[in-house]
């Protein structure tokens, strides 16, 4: 199975998708309601994007009201950044900039998703972990 992390609801949404056959060239794709779409090749390797999944993962774990940020790359051409706030207990709403060409001369695309029931993104992260594997 091509591993595929999946973050929001049906109306709005961001991917991270594993390249077939593996590379370094994963594609990041996002859809706010059909009214702003994004579908584009982002260069990250696979330990970068296992990172990015673990330590969204241990954030879900830890209970509490912290916002946090998440990143698929710590490079300046980051085409994937997540920032969290906690909205209940149980969910969590993230604010999602993508940059398409990684670099300064993109325009970002910047949505808000949410809010995410954690139950949900945790199964979602442990799957896609697995698939990695």
């Amino acid at each position: 199975m091509t591993p595929r992390l999946r973050i929001g609801g049906d109306e709005v949404w961001v991917a991270l998708t594993a390249p077939e056959p593996p590379s370094d060239e994963w594609r990041v794709t996002a859809d706010w309601g059909g009214e702003l779409t994004a579908d584009f090749g982002a260069y990250v390797e696979s330990d970068e994007v296992a990172a990015f999944a673990d330590g969204l993962l241990a954030r879900t774990r830890t209970a509490g009201s912290e916002a946090f940020r998440a990143e698929v790359s710590e490079g300046r051409g980051n085409p994937l950044q997540l920032s969290a706030v906690l909205v209940d207990d149980d969910a969590i709403a993230f604010m999602v900039r993508l940059t398409p060409l990684g670099h300064d001369q993109t325009n970002h695309l910047d949505m808000e998703t949410g809010p995410v029931p954690l139950d949900g993104l945790r199964a979602e992260l442990e799957q896609f972990r697995r698939d990695l594997a």
